[in-house]
């Protein structure tokens, strides 16, 4: 965090945490919104998250890992309570090129590439969905990763590995459903 030490908002100044807020809003809601495939319920995350942030902000250490782990970390765990709480039926990531999650252009080619993306990730289960949004969108390592869903590292790479396998499954089937 460029100007802005984390002794500064851990020790409850306001401003400060405005300043983290405005650097990470985008992070977490983009995290969230690509876990839960809803704008609303991202939205209500984000709010969650930096609650969270506020009120545990003395467990942060940056000896520990980095803050944007640690934001993640809450963020997927609060993507798992809303998705305990309310067991909705699962919302297709339609609609995510918006001006705060930007990304779509830089990863994929076509548009039909991208539908058959979002086609495949909203038919992954949210345990394999989590760690290849942290990966492939938000950019994080495997240790990040296992550090943020608290599980061990070769679980992390066991379910990317079987993640991208299903992906690649749904899209050879897409791809022959196509030629028929």
């Amino acid at each position: 965090m460029e100007g802005l030490t984390s002794n500064e908002w851990q020790s409850g100044d306001a401003t400060a945490f405005q300043v983290l807020f405005q650097q990470y809003k985008n992070l977490v809601f983009k995290s969230a919104y690509l876990i839960t495939g809803s704008r609303e319920e991202a939205e209500d995350i984000l709010q969650e998250v930096f609650v969270a942030v506020w009120e545990f902000r003395h467990t942060y250490n940056p000896d520990k890992g980095k803050l944007a782990t640690w934001l993640h970390k809450i963020t997927v765990n609060k993507c798992l309570e809303s998705k305990r709480r309310k067991r909705v039926p699962f919302v297709p990531l339609e609609g995510i090129d918006t001006p705060e999650t930007r990304f779509t252009d830089e990863i994929l080619v076509s548009k039909q590439e991208y539908e058959r993306l979002i086609e495949a990730m909203n038919s992954l289960d949210t345990k394999h969905r989590a760690v290849l949004v942290l990966r492939y969108f938000s950019d994080l390592s495997y240790e990040e990763i296992a550090q943020t869903v608290g599980i061990p590292l070769g679980t992390v790479k066991s379910r990317i590995h079987h993640g991208l396998k299903l992906l690649r499954g749904k899209f050879d089937m897409q791809q022959r459903e196509a030629l028929e």
